[in-house]
């Protein structure tokens, strides 16, 4: 998380969704960083509850979220490509060894392994819980170039973003799924491939704040 008191934003770095590159582009004009919160990951769910207040009063009014949202299987996929780096062999994270498809399998069980647990960008922006109000903006991953223009505007800044953790790169077949499976997916997590076609379709998915 990210406070960007000058433009009234808090970034919620939705998890591979470039978030080391914008947290790096953002931390000049930030006035919390992930140290001060104690975890950079910080959801839609737990900014309510646990600094909604406190950023409400060290910017002297309510803030806008704004995050980063991937296409589901794209995001998948980066989460196995990540996790295949060789400093993660031998580890309970690591899909070495391990098929795509048996990564998506292990996820859609109801006790995923610890290789395949990886939370929901839908639950994480706050669109799967009536209580917490949504992420503000939602930014298309493929689309970064409106999220540039969009904080250089409101900061008043001319805004770059640098490479940062760039996932290993595989075959492309690699992270193809059989039919049956990716309908599995497309089923479990219909909520979530549904968000993601609103926030593509508009390049930004704007929300407004809840009472």
């Amino acid at each position: 998380m990210l406070v960007l008191k000058q433009a009234g934003l808090v970034y919620l770095a939705n998890p591979k969704t470039a978030t080391q590159a914008l947290r790096a582009m953002l931390r000049p004009y930030a006035g919390a960083t992930p140290q001060d919160t104690g975890n950079k990951h910080i959801n839609a769910g737990a900014y309510d509850r646990r600094w909604r207040a406190k950023v409400t009063q060290i910017i002297g009014g309510r803030a806008e979220t704004l995050a980063v949202m991937r296409e589901p299987l794209a995001h998948l996929g980066s989460w196995y490509r990540y996790r295949q780096r060789p400093a993660l062999r031998g580890h309970e994270n690591s899909t070495h060894g391990i098929s795509f498809a048996e990564f998506v399998e292990a996820r859609l069980r109801d006790e995923p392994p610890p290789f395949a647990r990886i939370g929901r960008q839908d639950r994480f922006l706050g669109f799967m819980d009536a209580a917490v109000p949504p992420v503000t903006y939602v930014f298309d991953y493929d689309r970064l170039d409106l999220l540039v223009l969009f904080l250089n505007d409101r900061l008043k800044a001319d805004l770059a973003m640098p490479t940062r953790n760039v996932s290993p790169v595989l075959a492309g077949d690699a992270l193809e799924l059989p039919a049956p499976l990716l309908a599995r997916l497309h089923e479990a997590h219909a909520g979530e491939f549904a968000l993601y076609r609103q926030v593509h379709d508009l390049g930004v998915l704007e929300s407004p704040p809840k009472a």
